[in-house]
C-alpha cells in the first residue's frame, strides 16, 4: 500500500512539472487570416484583440486556423505588428499559452 501511495504522488508530481510546458506552443511561420477587436473577448489577461493563424511550418504547432487573442502585455504594439506584417504579407512566430481556440499569445515577432 505504501509504495502505491508513493508511486501516484510521484505521478501527480511529475505531471504538474511539465503539464506547462506542454501547454505552451510556438508557431514559427504563421499566416494572418483576420485581425480584429472585440472587447472584453478572450476572458482575463485578454486585451480584446483577436487573430486568426494559421502555422505553415513543418511540423506546425497546431492543426488549421485557430484564433487566438493578445495577453494585455502585447496591448497596442503587438496588434501594431500584426498589423504591419498583415500589411505587408509577412508570416509571423508567436508563442502561444495553449493551441485551443480562445488561447493568449504572450510573444510576437514578424518574419523576414
Amino acid at each position: 500500500m505504501k509504495k502505491r501511495v508513493i508511486l501516484l504522488v510521484s505521478l501527480f508530481a511529475f505531471l504538474l512539472a511539465f503539464a506547462g510546458q506542454s501547454l505552451a506552443a510556438d508557431g514559427s511561420k504563421c499566416l494572418i487570416k483576420k485581425i480584429g477587436v472585440s472587447p472584453g473577448a478572450g476572458g482575463t489577461g485578454s486585451s480584446g484583440y483577436m487573430v486568426q493563424l494559421d502555422d505553415t511550418a513543418v511540423p506546425e504547432a497546431w492543426v488549421g486556423t485557430v484564433q487566438f487573442y493578445l495577453s494585455t502585455d502585447l496591448g497596442d504594439s503587438g496588434l501594431a505588428t500584426l498589423l504591419t506584417a498583415y500589411s505587408l504579407g509577412k508570416t509571423v512566430w508567436v508563442r502561444t499559452l495553449g493551441t485551443a481556440p480562445g488561447s493568449l499569445i504572450s510573444i510576437i515577432y514578424m518574419n523576414n
